[in-house]
Parts: C-alpha cells; sequence; structure tokens
C-alpha cells in the first residue's frame, strides 16, 4: 500500500474536484481511496509514505505524449548525422 500525500488533490470528481491537504491511497496498480490526508493516515497507518511536499496531486492521470516520428525513425540513418546526446540528435536529424 501506498499514500501520496501533503499536496492539493485535483479529483475531477463534480461533488469535490479539489482536497487541499489531500492524499491518494494505492494498493499495487489501483487507487483505493482519494481523500483528506489526516483520514487516509489514519485509515491506512501502514501504508508506505510518498511526500508530494505540498505539490498538485493527479490520481488517475496517464501521460500518453509521444512523437510519432521519433517510433517511425528507428534506425534511421543520415550520412553525417551522427548524435552523441539528444540536443546533438534534436539539432542533426530533425
Amino acid at each position: 500500500m501506498l499514500l501520496v500525500a501533503n499536496g492539493s488533490v485535483f479529483t475531477r470528481n463534480a461533488q469535490t474536484p479539489f482536497i487541499p491537504n489531500g492524499a491518494v491511497a494505492i494498493d499495487g496498480d489501483t487507487i483505493v481511496e482519494v481523500g483528506p490526508e489526516r483520514e487516509l493516515k489514519a485509515k491506512y497507518p501502514d501504508a508506505e509514505y510518498v511526500d508530494a511536499q505540498g505539490n498538485l496531486i493527479m490520481p488517475g492521470l496517464i501521460n500518453c505524449h509521444t512523437h510519432i516520428y521519433s517510433g517511425l525513425a528507428r534506425g534511421l540513418a543520415i550520412k553525417g548525422c551522427n548524435p552523441t546526446n539528444f540536443l546533438e540528435n534534436l539539432e542533426q536529424q530533425w
């Protein structure tokens, strides 16, 4: 069990869209509960605590960001293009 807390939780729930001093309880890959930190800390005292350090907690947010051209360019050989880091790759290839 994991408890991500000490942050403001953005829930996307119409009844409770934002929980200041909130927490998210996670068991494996499942969000078990979202609520005020004080309540969830008492309910899950043995959970591993992850300090959000006052930042925004957005449970269930999945980042699907991708650059399709990078996938299509795997193994692409361009004459004279020999990048050794990401910045060089951007400058020489793209």
